[in-house]
């Protein structure tokens, strides 16, 4: 009989050695990946022009959002964006330092929502909602250096409802996805998430 609940025990507010390394790691993997992540969404404009692209965009959330469902302390969105971006910039992507504002305000918005909830709720809602603010906050920075608001104003509302969907479903549902994936391997065992899932019986 499962005993966890969608609000966890009120989490420890102290980083620990191994929450900071847990989080530059998944932020140097996710920095990589991003990376990588850059051709699809530029092949997607072939596809789908904006509408595409923005429907790929919330892949560029992942970090900030796995980091804060594992380890569930203040600021763990946020650190965790921040430093995939940077990493991003040391391996040489082409955005350059911009990418470190987009990290920011990415991180920002999804950590809000978190703290909305105390750092006690990681439901998929939760995730959800994270993932979709997370997106809508950096949203005017992005489409500022993409130049989109030069678009019609019904195009911005569908890029809208696309980008808020990518950050939900991508962002949030795909951070969830795997984080739980990686706590039923038992790696997970020394962290937030991992002892919630030991308290299952």
């Amino acid at each position: 009989m499962a005993t966890a609940t969608v609000d966890s025990p009120q989490p420890r507010r102290g980083w620990t050695t191994r929450d900071a390394v847990l989080v530059a790691v998944l932020a140097v993997v996710f920095g990589f990946l991003y990376i990588q992540w850059t051709a699809i969404w530029v092949a997607a404009a072939a596809l789908g022009a904006q509408i595409g692209q923005e429907a790929l965009f919330g892949f560029w959330l992942i970090a900030g959002l796995l980091s804060s469902y594992v380890i569930r302390l203040p600021g763990a969105a946020l650190l965790g964006e921040f430093l995939a971006a940077l990493a991003e910039v040391i391996f040489g992507a082409p955005a350059g330092t911009p990418l470190l504002v987009t990290g920011i305000m990415q991180g920002l918005g999804a950590e809000l929502v978190f703290a909305a909830r105390r750092y006690r709720d990681y439901s998929l809602l939760t995730m959800v909602v994270a993932g979709a603010v997370g997106m809508l906050v950096a949203l005017p920075w992005n489409w500022y250096r993409l130049g989109y608001f030069q678009l019609s104003p019904g195009l911005m509302v569908v890029l809208l409802v696309v980008r808020l969907l990518s950050g939900a479903i991508i962002s949030g549902g795909g951070a969830k996805l795997i984080g739980d994936a990686l706590a039923r391997t038992g790696v997970l065992s020394s962290f937030a998430l991992g002892r919630e899932r030991q308290e299952v019986v």
